[in-house]
């Protein structure tokens, strides 16, 4: 019968315990001096040997010819423990047994004294899993129990745990295992299994075991069968359902210059090659990251593990973007990240995303004005650029003047002056009964309660301006809560396909208009203008 490479390769003495020197070199140092405690609690994440070591240590303390505090592989008590039958041994998952009559059976249990070895082992697993009430029947055995009994308690969670449990016991934490650590293991491993691997797969293997040697062996066992002993970094993206570098450099360009159609092409190329899109939606977060890292460190390398060649493309792409642009799209994406879990079709949601990110500029959010005032830094920086912002002031009903930047001593910026104010284009004005139906389909009754009355009048910078008679005053104000808004904007740019800001005002109730010019504001607005003319002068 075939044996899983992790149960094959699971631990036999304390060194084989991969990164987790602090735990192993402690427990040694205790046996060899016979300063065994009574109680232990090992803590961290899954796979990263908290079970192995407990098997370990009870084999150690009920070893007869232990070989440097190592257990040895031939005496009873290992031979019995190894196969699970030994009656000194008992390791209990408390996520099954977890009730008050569970751990009254193990205190008339510990009443019996061991067979074979020394102690009496009682390793229980998950230990957080365990009722207020049994951690309660639980605490006056562990803190003083027979000579020969040894409890080993393991958990994910101990903040789980009372603190009267985390007081009687000693605390060992394993960390996440290093990249460099797994790839070194699963070199080992390879090698005796006669596989032939790539340095780029196993890397990407330990990449996404995230810190747990059992999956790392897991994924390598599950390339091993798909790849027939030859393991490509082809194979582990294909088994992983995951996506290259080069796929995410390209989407990550297009982002952050704003082409909208052409990430969305990516997303359609991944998704029909099987891709699984909320992996590739961690792949994205995880390379912003990196080029994060590249743009505010001067060795890069010591925080990203990848290839020397793929750590210069990330700093060549991160040239041309500014941090604000980079730690935006993060945002992003840790909110979609969240989101998608729950979705359906995470493909829709990640779409949105990607358009509602090239589009920022538009975006009159603090993300987005930050956004164009980094643009204009750049252009005035790169072309020694001087600003002159034409009057842009305007009377009801002129229009806006036209505006010029210098950016530079052979170029001049235009933009002229667009529609006359108030004018609404007809695809919003025709859809907008089919965008109340649209919010009743979605369940949005609230918001769909808020606009119903409303009665578009006009659209100025895309601003919708909605008017409310007053008596239904209620809904303008809600309107106008942040989070109400947030929610119906975002409604609003997945029925329409563009982004518009709702504002609400009462019928025949003059607004006031602000005359204060503010030339930092014009600047930030004009450097988030896509609709520009650059025109050389002779």
């Amino acid at each position: 019968m075939y044996t899983a490479l992790y149960r094959k390769w699971r631990p036999k003495k304390f060194e084989d315990v991969f990164g987790q020197e602090q735990v192993t070199a402690t427990l040694k140092n205790e046996l060899e001096n016979n300063k065994i405690s009574h109680a232990y609690l090992l803590c961290g994440t899954r796979g990263t040997g908290k079970t192995s070591t407990a098997r370990l240590l009870a084999k150690a303390v009920n070893c007869s010819s232990p070989t440097d505090n190592n257990p040895c592989d031939s005496c009873g008590s290992w031979v019995s423990i190894n196969e699970g039958s030994s009656i000194d041994v008992i390791e209990i998952d408390a996520a099954s047994n977890r009730g008050i009559d569970d751990i009254r059976n193990l205190r008339e249990a510990i009443k019996f004294t061991p067979t074979l070895g020394k102690y009496k082992v009682y390793i229980i697993d998950e230990v957080h899993m365990l009722t207020n009430e049994a951690f309660n029947a639980l605490l006056k055995t562990l803190e003083e129990p027979p000579t020969y009994v040894m409890f080993i308690l393991a958990t994910t969670e101990p903040h789980k745990l009372p603190a009267t449990i985390l007081s009687r016991c000693q605390r060992f934490d394993f960390k996440r295992i290093s990249i460099p650590n797994i790839m070194n293991h699963l070199k080992s491993i390879c090698k005796h299994e006669a596989m032939d691997a790539e340095e780029a797969a196993l890397r990407i293997i330990a990449r996404n075991a995230d810190g747990a040697m059992r999956d790392a062996l897991s994924i390598l066992d599950q390339c091993a069968v798909y790849g027939g002993k030859n393991i490509s970094e082809t194979t582990v993206l294909e088994v992983l359902g995951i996506s290259g570098d080069q796929h995410l450099l390209e989407i990550g360009e297009a982002i952050l210059q704003g082409d909208a159609s052409k990430s969305i092409l990516i997303i359609d190329d991944l998704s029909a090659g099987g891709k699984d899109i909320n992996q590739f939606i961690k792949d994205l977060t995880a390379h912003y990251r990196n080029v994060l890292m590249t743009k505010i460190l001067d060795k890069p390398e010591d925080v990203i593990d990848m290839s020397s060649e793929g750590i210069q493309a990330l700093k060549n792409n991160s040239e041309q973007f500014t941090k604000e642009s980079i730690v935006r799209c993060i945002k992003y994406l840790s909110e979609l990240e969240n989101e998608a879990k729950w979705y359906s079709n995470p493909r829709i949601l990640l779409e949105v995303a990607v358009v509602r990110m090239c589009k920022a500029a538009g975006d009159d959010s603090l993300d987005g004005l930050m956004t164009r005032l980094s643009k204009l830094e750049k252009l005035i920086s790169e072309g020694g650029a001087t600003v002159a912002v034409a009057a842009l002031k305007t009377s009801p009903g002129q229009k806006q003047d036209r505006t010029e930047v210098k950016a530079g001593p052979d170029k001049a910026v235009k933009k002229s002056a667009g529609t006359a104010a108030g004018t609404i284009p007809n695809e919003i004005l025709s859809k907008w009964n089919g965008f109340k139906q649209f919010l009743k389909e979605r369940r949005k009754i609230k918001l769909m309660t808020f606009v119903h009355t409303a009665k578009p009048i006009k659209l100025e910078n895309n601003q919708l301006i909605l008017s409310f008679e007053k008596e239904d005053r209620y809904s303008k104000e809600a309107l106008e809560m942040p989070e109400i808004r947030k929610d119906i904007e975002k409604e609003a740019l997945d029925y329409f396909g563009t982004e518009i800001k709702i504002k609400g005002i009462i019928a025949n109730e003059e607004e006031v208009a602000d005359d204060s010019f503010d030339i930092v504001k014009a600047a930030i607005q004009l450097a988030g203008q896509d609709n520009v003319e650059v025109i050389s002068e002779e």
